[in-house]
């Protein structure tokens, strides 16, 4: 039976691919949650422009629905701060084994999470540049985590616990 470390655990930052995997899980699953929106979307309720006008061909139009419609953006909003508030962890960095942190080593608070999403915002404008930046820093910063002033590290492996041995301090 191993045991927990008694002191600090030196932790790794999360690349750029396992990063990219725990987000295309977590814009899958605002998608699938959005996919009931969709009807609004057809009548343009809510959006805040017409996009139509710059592109024509409707299958490219999906991309950038949630982007037109405050919906989208306070719900998207939503799933990201809840979670990283709650546990540091969105859905998709669950499945990776990341969370995000303070450069402190401590977990994100409200305020933190807003500028994070926000910077999310700003990461994608230009062509996902702020998201692809995560590959060529040192840390495997994001505009976002520059902006938030967090790092994403992987999570270390739980200990393995052996059924056949009492538990410590019985």
């Amino acid at each position: 039976m191993s045991e927990r470390p008694k002191g600090p655990i030196a932790l790794e930052f999360a690349g750029f691919w396992r990063q990219a995997g725990s987000l295309i899980i977590d814009v899958t699953v605002l998608l699938s949650i959005s996919s009931f929106l969709t009807p609004f979307h057809w009548f343009g309720f809510g959006n805040l422009w017409d996009i139509t006008r710059f592109i024509e061909v409707p299958i490219l139009l999906s991309p950038f629905a949630a982007l037109i419609n405050p919906v989208s953006i306070v719900l998207s909003g939503v799933y990201f701060i809840a979670f990283w508030i709650w546990r540091g962890q969105t859905l998709g960095m669950m499945v990776g084994g990341i969370k995000v942190i303070h450069i402190d080593g401590t977990d994100i608070n409200l305020n933190r999470s807003i500028i994070r999403y926000l910077g999310y915002i700003i990461s994608a404008l230009p062509l996902f540049l702020g998201f692809l930046w995560i590959a060529f820093d040192e840390r495997s910063q994001g505009w976002h985590d520059k902006f938030a002033e967090t790092y994403v590290v992987k999570l270390p492996p739980m200990p393995e616990v052996s059924a056949s041995a009492p538990p410590a301090g019985i």
